[in-house]
């Protein structure tokens, strides 16, 4: 297999900062019960510094199960979700969602990964005749295809379902590179546009695994130490999850790291147009989609690990972290021109 300078941030290494700081923190006496550390509660205590009201927080081991914890706070037994076709809970978390809840998902058919409140009333239009309780709707902060929503379109997507009394979660595994993308604050972009529910991802930003998840609502907030075990997301030895957090947090890691791939990612662009690749959706974050021949995939491959993401239509997505290189890139621009 080849290098995997651009598989993406789940194939880079740990951060070295938080990984003294893993290897600091067993040397120290655990100062609270599982799942309530001294760095875990300090974790949550910044998370909070963030929002003016207040919020409820509890972790996940990954993603996909921060994800399925949160919509099980959220959701009543017979309540559905409705989410972009492409939205990693309804594609990569390879029916989590429907196997642990029970619970439908309605997919809106979106070309660039983003739902638009024209979308999403037709879909709920159409579906209104089955009886389904459409309750929450779920985006991805930025999309799968590395697109955004401005915070004019969130507030307007949130504005759209409080009016259907629908409530609005935002998978946040990348939020990072989408606060950075769009030089706002978190609470900018959540409060300030009406989000009530988002995860927070720890994995992409540097951390070796944890994301947090966070309400804005206290009903949904009421019973999480009940329903994160339950959920099989009641870490034991929680300290080494509360403190990679706490460091991504406190130090404003998260954001840096951010900044850094979605500047690696507009370097990639320039270069790929340079040598005339075309690229396939706008490039706002970390990720690049281009569309390549068999013949400058077969180059790229003989250096880096690559595939189509799409194959039909020859779209290969290049993620970009921030241990992307100068040299990673010149190097994968020198295959193409081959």
């Amino acid at each position: 297999m080849g290098r995997k300078d651009f598989r993406g941030e789940v194939w880079t290494t740990v951060h070295p900062d938080i990984l003294k700081r893993i290897v600091a923190v067993n040397d120290e006496a655990v100062d609270g019960g599982n799942g309530n550390d001294g760095h875990s509660r300090h974790a949550v205590e910044l998370m909070q510094s963030f929002f003016k009201e207040r919020i409820w927080t509890t972790f996940a081991i990954n993603g996909t199960a921060a994800n399925i914890l949160a919509l099980k706070s959220m959701l009543p037994r017979n309540g559905c979700i409705v989410c972009a076709s492409q939205a990693h809970v309804t594609t990569h978390e390879c029916g989590a969602f429907e196997y642990t809840l029970g619970c439908k998902i309605l997919e809106c058919e979106c070309d660039d990964g983003k739902l638009t409140t024209d979308v999403l009333a037709a879909r709920l239009k159409a579906a209104a005749r089955y009886g389904y309780v459409p309750q929450v709707v779920v985006i991805t902060q930025p999309t799968e295809f590395g697109t955004m929503y401005s915070l004019d379109e969130l507030k307007a997507l949130c504005d759209y379902a409080h009016s259907r009394k629908m409530a609005v979660y935002v998978d946040g595994a990348r939020i990072g590179n989408a606060v950075a993308a769009l030089n706002v604050t978190l609470s900018e972009m959540i409060e300030g546009t009406g989000v009530d529910a988002f995860s927070w991802g720890a994995t992409k930003a540097g951390a070796m695994f944890g994301e947090m998840v966070v309400f804005r609502r206290a009903e949904w907030g009421a019973n999480l130490p009940y329903l994160q075990k339950q959920s099989m997301q009641h870490l034991d030895k929680s300290q080494f999850l509360g403190i990679q957090a706490e460091y991504l947090l406190e130090s404003g890691l998260w954001l840096e790291n951010a900044r850094l791939a979605n500047q690696a990612a507009k370097h990639l662009e320039t270069r790929l147009k340079q040598i005339g690749i075309p690229i396939r959706y706008s490039v706002e974050t970390n990720m690049v989609f281009c569309i390549l021949t068999s013949e400058q995939l077969k180059a790229v491959t003989q250096v880096f690990d690559a595939h189509y993401w799409d194959e039909p239509t020859h779209v290969v997505r290049l993620a970009c972290t921030y241990l992307t290189t100068d040299e990673a890139i010149e190097t994968l621009a020198a295959q193409l021109k081959q």
